[in-house]
C-alpha cells in the first residue's frame, strides 16, 4: 500500500520533473485575476498540446465562451465541495453534463475537459490522461510498483462521462486513507501529480525503450 510519505514524495518529484507546472499556476493566477477564459487556453496549450494544436487554427472562441457560461450553474452546484467528503453520486448528473458538453469541443476533447474542469474547482476534479486512462498495451500497467502492491488495480476507463464520472469515485476510493495537507495544492492537484509520476512517466519510459 502507499503511505503518507510516499504519496508526499511522489508530489514532490512532480514539481521537481514536470517544468509545465509553472503554466498550471500561471492558469490560477489568471482565474484570480478573473481571466477565466484565458487561464482555460493557456492550460490547453500547454498541457493538452496533442490535441489542441490541431484545432486552434478554427477553435470557435466564442461558441467556447458560451459554453463555459452555459455551464456555469452546474459548476456552481459543487463550488464549496471538497474531494474528500462530496458525495459524488448526488452530483453524477452536473458532472455528466459538463463532461459531455466540454469534451464534444474539438481541441478540448476528453483530456482536456478534466483540466478544464479542475482549474474551475481544484478541489473537487481529478485530471487524467491516456496513461491513467489505462489506455496503454496493459504489460506496461503490471510492470509498475503500485499496480505490484496491489495500490492500484488496472482498469480502462472509456472516453464518456460515465467513465471520468466512476473516475473521480474510485480516486476517492482510492486515496481515501491518505493523509495530505499542503497550502499550494489541493489534495486532487496531489492525486494527479501522484498518478502522473507513478503511472505516465514510467510507462512513457517503457515506451521509449521498446
Amino acid at each position: 500500500m502507499i503511505t503518507n510519505e510516499e504519496f508526499a514524495k511522489a508530489t514532490k518529484e512532480f514539481d521537481n520533473i514536470e517544468k509545465r507546472g509553472s503554466f498550471y499556476n500561471m492558469a490560477i493566477d489568471l482565474i484570480e485575476k478573473d481571466f477565466e477564459i484565458e487561464a482555460y487556453f493557456l492550460i490547453l496549450a500547454t498541457w493538452n498540446f496533442a490535441r489542441f494544436r490541431y484545432a486552434v487554427n478554427n477553435f470557435d472562441i466564442n461558441g467556447f465562451k458560451e459554453k463555459i457560461k452555459e455551464l456555469n450553474p452546474y459548476f456552481d452546484k459543487v463550488k464549496d465541495k471538497d474531494f474528500r467528503t462530496i458525495n459524488f453520486d448526488e452530483y453524477k448528473d452536473n458532472i455528466k453534463k459538463i463532461f459531455t458538453t466540454l469534451s464534444s469541443i474539438k481541441g478540448v476533447e476528453y483530456t482536456g475537459t478534466s483540466k478544464i474542469m479542475h482549474l474551475r474547482n481544484r478541489s473537487v476534479f481529478v485530471m487524467w490522461d491516456g496513461y491513467i486512462k489505462g489506455e496503454k498495451p496493459k504489460r506496461y500497467y503490471n510492470e509498475l510498483e503500485i499496480v505490484k502492491s496491489g495500490f492500484w488495480k488496472y482498469k480502462r476507463y472509456k472516453n464518456d462521462p460515465e467513465n471520468y464520472f466512476q473516475f473521480l469515485k474510485d480516486m476517492q476510493e482510492r486515496f481515501k486513507d491518505i493523509i495530505f495537507q499542503s497550502n499550494e495544492k489541493t489534495f486532487a492537484k496531489a492525486i494527479d501529480e501522484f498518478n502522473y509520476v507513478k503511472i505516465t512517466l514510467p510507462i512513457q519510459d517503457m515506451e521509449k525503450k521498446e
